[in-house]
C-alpha cells in the first residue's frame, strides 16, 4: 500500500506519531500510527491514552512523520497526555527498543515495564513542592564538600580494598568516578560487600555521576549498608538516595520515579522494577548476585536485569558491574568474549581468605545421620557459642532412593523422576504419582540393597535435636525467625538466608547432600549447587577479622590447583565439612580450591557437545498443549546451525521446546513469521531468551 500523505490543499496538516502501545499483540508490530489533534502538543517520549480494539489503553510515542501507510481515513486520533512532561526522551526510547529486540518482545511490552502507574496526585505534590517537572537550571543535590572550593568529599576513600584485588580491582575503583566499562565481580569470602559497593558509589557522586544499584532481595544487607554510607553524604536525604525496595505502593514507586527523572535523586536502590528507572547522568550501574533468578522477569518481555544494566551503562558510558560468587552461564559468556571485565582476587589472597573445607568421602549408607567430621564442625561450632549450619538437599524426610551397587537414582518408569518407596513397601512417584506393589529396583542392577539419597530437613533436625542441647531450628518459608547462637540451623534451598544469621557468627557448616543437589534433573544443577555451596561456606568467614587483603604465603594455605585431595586442610580444623561419594566432581574440586574458573573450565567442556550455554545462546519456547506440531513448526523456522530439543510437558498442558542458538539475532528474527501467525490466530506463544531454567 502507498504511503499516505496529508492532502496540501488542507489549511492544518495532520502530524502523525507513531506509538508503541502496551499489550498489543505481537503481529502488529512494534508501533501503530495515530494523528495528533491540533491543539495537542505531543513529542517523542509523551505517554499517551489511545482507544485500542475498543478499549482504554496507553502508549508511548516512539517516533513522528508526516506520513503514514495506513490510510487517512483509518487513522485515529491519540487521547489525552498523560502528563505535559515527556516520561523519557530519544535516548529512552533507543533503550526500550533495543530490550525489545535483545529478547524478541513487542515493544509496547517492554514500555508497560519499563514506565510505573500514573499517580496524579504525587504528581500535584511534585509541582507544589517544585520538584516537577525537571528543570536544568535548578541545583542537583551535591554530596558534603571539604570547603566550597577544594571538590572532595570528607573521608572520601581511597580504594584500597579494590586495590587489593589487582591492577583490575584498581581500573574498576578509578573507573566509578569518571571512568566506564562492564565488570564482573567475584567477591572473596567474607568480603563486606556492602562497604565495596558504598565506596565505588562514593566515588561515583563525588564524581558528580548518578548510581543505580538493583538487589535480588528487599530484605539486602549490601542495600543497607550503601544506603546508610551514601546518605551521610546528603544530610540523610531520602530525596537524593531513594530506597525503592519491598513492593512499594504505586503511589510510593511513582513518587522516587518522578524525583530520579526530574534529577533530584543521585542514588537509587531497588528491585527488578527499578532497573528502567531514569537518572540525568547514570554513572554506575550495579546488578548484585546476578545469577539470581529473581532477575528474570517472568512475563513478556522476559528481561534480565544484569543485561538491562550492562546496556544502560554502555549507552551512558559508565561503570556497568555485576557481582556473585559463581558467574552464570550468560555471564561468563560475556566474560570469555572479553565482553566484560572479570574482577578477581590474587590466587595467593583467595587461598588466605577461603573456608577450610574438608571432603567426607565416606561409603553410602542408608543413614540419616550426617558424618562424624559433620558431628564434629557442628560441636565445635556451638561450643564456641555460634552458630552450625546444615544445608539439606530438600524439606521433609527425603524419599529419593539410589542404589547402593552401582549409585544410580532410580527413576519412575512413567516419567523418569526419582521415586521412592510406599508405606506399603512398592513404590511411588512424587512427580506423577504412579504406584505399584512390586518393590522398587535399580534398573541397571536389578533386586539389591536401596538407600535414600539424601535425607530432608526434618529427618534431619529431629535426629540432630537428639545429639544436641542448643536449640536445632530447622527453617522454613520466607524471613524465618533465627534464633541467637548458640543454635544448629537446618536449612534447605529454598528457606536458605542471603546473608549470614545476625545473631551470632556462624562457625561451622555441613552440606551432606551435595549428590543431591549436583544430581537435581536440570541441565545447570553444578553451577547451581555450587553457588548455593559457596555462599553457605563462606559465612565461616563472613565478618572474621583474622584476615586481610594483602597477599602473602599462608602456612595453612590451599594445595596446588589441581591436586585431588580429601582434605584440602587438616579435618580437625576444618570450617566446612562436605559429605559426597563423588569426590572427583569438578564442583566439589572447585569448592575445595574455591576456584572457579577451574569449575567453569571443567563445566565448558561438558557442555560443548551439548552445545549448552555459554557455548549457544538458549532460547525456550512455551506453547499450548493445542499446538501439536509446534516442534515441526519450530523445527522449520529456526536459523540455519540451530536445533531444537524437546517437546517437554509443562504445567497446564503446555510443552516447551528449547532452541540452541548459534546467533541470537538471527533467531529471533527466523522465529518471528511463526510468532505472528499464532499472534494472529490467538495462541499463546511465549519465548524466553536465555531462560533462568533450562529444563
Amino acid at each position: 500500500m502507498p504511503r499516505s500523505v496529508p492532502d496540501p490543499s488542507s489549511d492544518t496538516q495532520p502530524r502523525i506519531v507513531r506509538v508503541a502501545v502496551e499489550g498489543a499483540p505481537l503481529h502488529l508490530g512494534d508501533h501503530l500510527d495515530y494523528v495528533v489533534p491540533p491543539d495537542v502538543d505531543a513529542v517523542v517520549g509523551h505517554r499517551v491514552e489511545l482507544n485500542f480494539s475498543g478499549r482504554r489503553t496507553r502508549g508511548l510515542i516512539v517516533a513522528t512523520d508526516a506520513e503514514s501507510d495506513v490510510d487517512p481515513a483509518r487513522l485515529r486520533p491519540i487521547g489525552r497526555l498523560l502528563g505535559a512532561t515527556p516520561w523519557t526522551d530519544v535516548d529512552g526510547v533507543a533503550l526500550l527498543q533495543w530490550a525489545a529486540v535483545r529478547f524478541g518482545a513487542p515493544l509496547g511490552d517492554v514500555v508497560r515495564h519499563a514506565f510505573p502507574s500514573r499517580v496524579l496526585d504525587e504528581e500535584r505534590r511534585a509541582q507544589a513542592s517544585g520538584r516537577w517537572p525537571p528543570d536544568p537550571a535548578l541545583d542537583r543535590p551535591e554530596p558534603h564538600l571539604v570547603d566550597g572550593s577544594a571538590g572532595r568529599v570528607t573521608d572520601v576513600p581511597v580504594g584500597a580494598a579494590w586495590r587489593g584485588y589487582g591492577d583490575i580491582g584498581s581500573a574498576l575503583f578509578d573507573g566509578a568516578g569518571q571512568g566506564s566499562g562492564s565488570y564482573f565481580w567475584r567477591p572473596l569470602p567474607g568480603e563486606d560487600v556492602g562497604a565495596r559497593i558504598a565506596e565505588l558509589a562514593t566515588a561515583c557522586v563525588v564524581g558528580g555521576r548518578d548510581v543505580l544499584v538493583v538487589v535480588p532481595d528487599p530484605e539486602s544487607r549490601v542495600a543497607d549498608t550503601l544506603l546508610v554510607a551514601l546518605r551521610g553524604l546528603f544530610d540523610g536525604s531520602d530525596d537524593a538516595v531513594l530506597d525503592l525496595r519491598g513492593g512499594l505502593s504505586a503511589r510510593r514507586f511513582y513518587r522516587g520515579w518522578l524525583r530520579a527523572r526530574a534529577g533530584h535523586a543521585r542514588v537509587v536502590v531497588g528491585e527488578r522494577s527499578a532497573a528502567f528507572v531514569p537518572l540525568v547522568r547514570l554513572g554506575l550501574a550495579v546488578t548484585l548476585d546476578e545469577a539470581s533468578p529473581v532477575h528474570k522477569e517472568q512475563r513478556s518481555p522476559r528481561h534480565h536485569v544484569r543485561e538491562v544494566m550492562f546496556e544502560r551503562a554502555r549507552r551512558a558510558a559508565a561503570v556497568g558491574l555485576a557481582t556473585g560468587d559463581v558467574p552464570s552461564a550468560v555471564c561468563r559468556a560475556l566474560v570469555v568474549s572479553g565482553r566484560v571485565r572479570e574482577v578477581v582476587a590474587p590466587i595467593a589472597v583467595i587461598a588466605q581468605r577461603r573456608p577450610r573445607v574438608h571432603l567426607e568421602a565416606g561409603g553410602l549408607e542408608a543413614r540419616a545421620r550426617i558424618s562424624r567430621s559433620g558431628m564434629r564442625v557442628l560441636r565445635a561450632a556451638v561450643d564456641e557459642g555460634g552458630y552450625g549450619v546444615v544445608l539439606a538437599a530438600r524439606r521433609g524426610e527425603g524419599r529419593a532412593l539410589v542404589c547402593t551397587r552401582c549409585r544410580d537414582l532410580v527413576r519412575c518408569p512413567s516419567c523418569s523422576a526419582a521415586i521412592a518407596r510406599s508405606s506399603e513397601g512398592g513404590r511411588w512417584c512424587p512427580t506423577c504419582g504412579d504406584t505399584s506393589p512390586r518393590a522398587p529396583r535399580c534398573e541397571r542392577c536389578g533386586p539389591t540393597e536401596l538407600a535414600p539419597l539424601a535425607a530432608g530437613a526434618e529427618r534431619l533436625g529431629a535426629e540432630l535435636a537428639r545429639n544436641f542441647t542448643v536449640p536445632v531450628v530447622v527453617l522454613e518459608g520466607y524471613a524465618p525467625d533465627v534464633p541467637p547462637a548458640p543454635a544448629v540451623l537446618v536449612m534447605t534451598r529454598g528457606s536458605a538466608l542471603d546473608r549470614p544469621p545476625e545473631g551470632g557468627q556462624v562457625r561451622g557448616v555441613v552440606l551432606p547432600d551435595m549428590d543431591g543437589a549436583l544430581r537435581r534433573p536440570a541441565l545447570d544443577a553444578a553451577e547451581d549447587a555450587l553457588r548455593l555451596a559457596f555462599r553457605i561456606a563462606g559465612w565461616t568467614v563472613s565478618g572474621s577479622t583474622r584476615h586481610d587483603l594483602t597477599a602473602g604465603s599462608d602456612p595453612d594455605a590451599a594445595p596446588a590447583e589441581g591436586s585431588v585431595a580429601t582434605s584440602s586442610r587438616a579435618s580437625a580444623a576444618a570450617q566446612v565439612v562436605v559429605e559426597s561419594r563423588e569426590v572427583d566432581h569438578h564442583a566439589l574440586q572447585a569448592l575445595m580450591t574455591w576456584d572457579v574458573g577451574a569449575f567453569w573450565r571443567d563445566e565448558e567442556e561438558q557442555r560443548r557437545p551439548l552445545r549448552l550455554p555459554p557455548h549457544a545462546t538458549a532460547v525456550r519456547i512455551d506453547v499450548p498443549g493445542g499446538m501439536r506440531d509446534a516442534l515441526v513448526q519450530v523445527r522449520a523456522h529456526v536459523a540455519p546451525g540451530d536445533d531444537v530439543i524437546g517437546p517437554l510437558p509443562q504445567a497446564g498442558g503446555r510443552q516447551s521446546l528449547l532452541v540452541r542458538s548459534t546467533d541470537r539475532a538471527a533467531t529471533l528474527a527466523a522465529l518471528r513469521p511463526m510468532r505472528e501467525v499464532a499472534s494472529r490466530a490467538g495462541a499463546d506463544m511465549r519465548v524466553d531468551v536465555d531462560p533462568v531454567d533450562l529444563g
